[in-house]
Formats: C-alpha cells, structure tokens, sequence
C-alpha cells in the first residue's frame, strides 16, 4: 500500500507541476513585450551605425575624387621595433631596459 500511495503521489505532484506555470501569464506577456522592444532598440541601433559606416565611406570616396588631392596611401607600421634583435653601442643591452 505505501509504494502504491508514493507513486501515487509522486504522479499527482508532477501533474500539479505540469498544470500551474512557474510564471504567471501577466508576466510572461510582460517579458516578451520586453524582448520585441530589446530587439528593436537593437536593430535601431546597428541601422545607425549601419549609415555612420556608410557616410564615412561616402565622405572618403569624395576625398578621393577631388582633384588636386593625390591617392591618399595608408603606411605599414614598422615592425623594427617589435624584432628581438637590438643593435646596441657603448652600451650594454641590459641597461636599456628596465626591470620590473
């Protein structure tokens, strides 16, 4: 009889589990209110940007075109200074450094 009325039980409890939500309908229907607003301040937002990008590239073609304006050439960083390689004079290569 006590297994039966555990497994009854149990049975009962997880149809209750079932049938209440853990969130009231008001709230739910709140939240999702939230989340189509959310979106749409995000999709507003990388519209924005989508045209910032868009007047830049416009402003720099224009740069481009107006004459008397040579092509404009971006420079490589120079990586000299990132090589291992130091040429050191009079001075020794330690003392350029400082020690933490």
């Amino acid at each position: 009889f006590v297994i039966l009325f555990q497994n009854l039980v149990m049975f009962l409890s997880e149809v209750v589990d079932w049938v209440i939500p853990d969130i009231p309908k008001d709230i739910s229907e709140q939240i999702k209110k939230e989340k189509v607003l959310l979106v749409d301040v995000f999709l507003k937002e990388e519209k924005e940007k989508l045209q910032l990008i868009q007047n830049l590239f416009l402003k720099e073609q224009k740069v481009k075109e107006k004459p008397g304006n040579g092509p404009r050439r971006c420079r490589a960083a120079s990586f000299s200074q990132f090589s291992r390689e130091h040429r050191c004079s009079n001075v020794s290569c330690s003392s350029q450094h400082t020690d933490v």
